[in-house]
């Protein structure tokens, strides 16, 4: 593969234990020469290339090359995975005295992918099983990885000239264009390299024999068996409606990926208050936000201190969707903790009046300065300003705060978010979010000043008719205040809420539920936890250890980081929504560093960072549902799923060529940079899919639209 990339200053050194002599690398190319066995995948001998174990040597590690997911011919990094071991070099021979298992990336993000820049290959190929990755890279095949093997399907799909036939390899099969997938088992991983060629060669000419004969036995859909329908449509998702009207209709919110305690806990809640799962979920995470936020921090690549690991929600619930329920039932032990502060503050607030009292007032300032008024330790605020949340991180009243309500009208429609106040508001809160830190500069103002390590957790609830003007709001979305949210707009459950006596009895203990005592009896652990501090010159100063990556855990935000920058190419489904997927990154380090402190883990393992990926990937799909819900009229997606059905139905089969679909589709969108957008909508929502048939792009229906 072609590797040109040159970095201004060093990617990756190796320091020879024994010599101290240090090479550093500037250039793809140059670390492939003195460190990469190509041929055989591996890392060459005496390569102490780990930065974090700088003294082990990483020889005979699988190193995977990383490719440009928009140019799958250039190399420009490796991800390396195996046993690195330290030497005693003071002996001769130097002898073995530790081992640790690494896997780490050098270079810039990238997807994995091998042998893809032979432009006369027969096929490539798309596979999600790292093992079996690695075993065609080493056979010589053209492959690329991706955990979701339909994601490697529309990579290769995307990066590869339509002159190479496309095909799919694995253990299960995918959900999309089914019959270009090759199944394969134990097996073989038996095949040796020179019959896996071969293998894929008589696959692949199979693949093309069943297409054909499928176009010929099958041209027409209303003759197709009952059997035969019903195998096509076990492969078909239900087509979710294109009207804007009904895009407030909901993804399963992901909580099966999340922790045991947390999980429980959303669905006692989601049980007991009758509410959407989604809406509970989002109360149950913000609660952690709030718990977490002054106990750690979320890992971050450019700063080894990390960033805050406050994170901000925002839910949309109809008028009586229980969204207050939700929210008193989760925040119990908070609140209480919060009430038995404020009991102590009214005690303390008595005393010190009482006292202050007896002080004469000549001597009243200097008393005042050794006794400090009480200050009330309040720090879940439905309603307050940015400049009264300012001036108490200034004055030190707040360092963790909560701005929970269940009336997003109040914040969105409140003094803040008015007029001029508006933008200087959103940058003071987009600060807060992603340094900790604010700062108040006014004239003739004892309250000037700066604060650093606050911190704030939004969990705002609100009616649609609320949201809908704030959520398309150019200002709030281009200046990347809305970006920073976790979003989810549930389907309302009005009408199915119904009771029954055994429901009456179960809600009355519902407080001893041990899926509700679980998760509060460690919110309430967390409450007593002391925030860690460190001394310097200036005293005292709050600690925030970094909750860091475990190396698997890596591993998959880097798949998710690309993933997310894949989407927001020309024609994906992120392409107008680059300030919300372009964050999604972050967000998933921080809900990770949150859900990872509650579970507590001493670092982000893999289960917890696939559950944080899960949630921020879902609320991307609901900032998607929104993007556009202002336009009332048919839109052109919908006008070119009619053209389509209209076609397909008049020629009696299921699929058109992609290149004749466009010509004949509605004026307006004849062009490709109207028709892609669309199409990708449709593929979306599951109403089309694309197939490669003979080299040629067709689109495929969803059955159940011709049945």
């Amino acid at each position: 593969m072609n590797a040109k990339i040159i970095f201004n200053a060093p990617f990756a050194a190796s320091t020879d234990p024994v010599t101290g002599n240090t090479t550093e690398y500037h250039s793809i190319e140059d670390f492939i020469k003195g460190c990469i066995d190509e041929q055989h995948f591996k890392v060459k001998p005496e390569s102490y290339i780990y930065s974090k174990l700088p003294d082990y040597n990483c020889e005979e590690c699988e190193a995977l090359p990383l490719v440009n997911p928009n140019e799958l011919t250039e190399v420009i990094g490796y991800g390396i995975r195996g046993t690195a071991k330290k030497y005693d070099t003071s002996q001769t021979p130097c002898k073995e005295i530790d081992s640790k298992k690494i896997s780490f990336s050098i270079g810039k993000a990238g997807i994995f992918a091998s042998n893809t820049n032979n432009k006369y290959m027969p096929y490539v190929l798309g596979t999600d099983n790292i093992d079996l990755f690695v075993q065609l890279a080493k056979a010589g095949e053209a492959v690329v990885l991706h955990k979701d093997i339909d994601a490697a399907y529309q990579i290769i799909n995307n990066g590869m000239p339509e002159t190479i036939f496309r095909m799919m390899v694995g253990e299960k099969p995918p959900v999309n264009n089914a019959d270009l997938f090759v199944q394969v088992n134990d097996s073989f991983k038996t095949l040796p390299p020179n019959q896996i060629k071969q293998f894929f060669l008589d696959k692949k000419q199979q693949i093309i024999k069943s297409i054909e004969s499928d176009l010929i036995a099958q041209p027409q859909v209303e003759e197709m068996p009952v059997d035969r329908r019903a195998e096509k449509l076990d492969n078909w998702q239900a087509p979710i409606s294109l009207r804007n009207d009904t895009l407030i209709q909901s993804k399963p919110y992901p909580i099966d990926e999340l922790p045991e305690v947390v999980r429980n806990a959303i669905l006692a809640t989601a049980e007991y208050v009758q509410a959407p799962v989604a809406m509970a979920a989002q109360c149950v995470l913000a609660s952690i936000s709030f718990l977490a936020q002054g106990k750690v921090n979320a890992p971050k690549e450019t700063n080894r201190e990390g960033m805050p690991a406050h994170l901000f929600f925002l839910t949309e619930g109809g008028s009586g969707g229980r969204k207050s329920s939700c929210q008193k039932l989760v925040e119990l032990p908070i609140r209480e903790h919060e009430r038995q502060q404020y009991d102590e503050y009214r005690k303390n607030l008595e005393d010190w009046n009482a006292k202050s009292k007896t002080v004469e007032s000549k001597e009243f300032a200097q008393w005042a300065l050794d006794n400090p008024r009480p200050t009330d330790p309040t720090s879940i605020f439905s309603d307050i300003t940015i400049e009264a949340l300012t001036k108490f991180y200034i004055k030190g009243i707040v360092k963790n705060a909560s701005l929970s309500s269940d009336e997003a009208g109040q914040f969105f429609d409140g003094h803040t978010m008015k007029g001029d106040r508006a933008k200087s508001a959103l940058g003071a809160f987009t600060k807060i979010f992603d340094q900790g830190y604010c700062q108040r500069s006014r004239a003739s103002s004892d309250d000037n000043g700066s604060a650093y390590d606050v911190r704030l957790t939004f969990n705002l609830l609100g009616q649609r008719v609320v949201l809908i003007g704030a959520l398309n709001d150019p200002i709030l979305r281009e200046q990347g205040f809305l970006p920073r949210f976790i979003l989810a707009a549930p389907e309302s459950i009005a009408g199915q809420r119904t009771h029954t006596v055994e429901f009456r009895q179960k809600l009355k203990n519902s407080h001893n539920d041990p899926r509700l005592t679980k998760f509060w009896n460690r919110c309430r652990d967390i409450l007593k936890d002391e925030l860690p501090v460190l001394l310097n010159d200036s005293g005292e100063v709050p600690y925030f250890p970094v909750m860091q990556l475990s190396s698997e855990a890596e591993l998959l935000e880097l798949e998710f980081y690309n993933e997310c920058e894949i989407l927001q190419g020309r024609g994906k489904q992120f392409e107008f929504m680059q300030p919300f997927a372009s964050r999604a990154n972050e967000l998933a380090r921080r809900l990770g560093a949150v859900l990872a402190y509650f579970e507590n883990k001493s670092e982000i393992d893999v289960e917890v960072m696939q559950a944080a990926c899960a949630i921020i990937r879902h609320s991307l799909s609901e900032w998607f549902r929104y993007s556009d819900i202002e336009i009332a009229d048919e839109s052109d997606s919908e006008k070119l799923i009619k053209y389509l059905l209209t076609k397909c139905k008049k020629e009696k089969t299921n699929r058109l060529q992609r290149t004749v679909a466009m010509k004949g589709a509605p004026l307006q969108i004849r062009k490709a940079k109207e028709f892609d957008p669309c199409l990708n909508e449709l593929i979306e929502f599951n109403y089309v899919r694309l197939v490669t048939i003979n080299r040629s792009t067709y689109i495929e229906l969803n059955p159940a639209l011709l049945k």
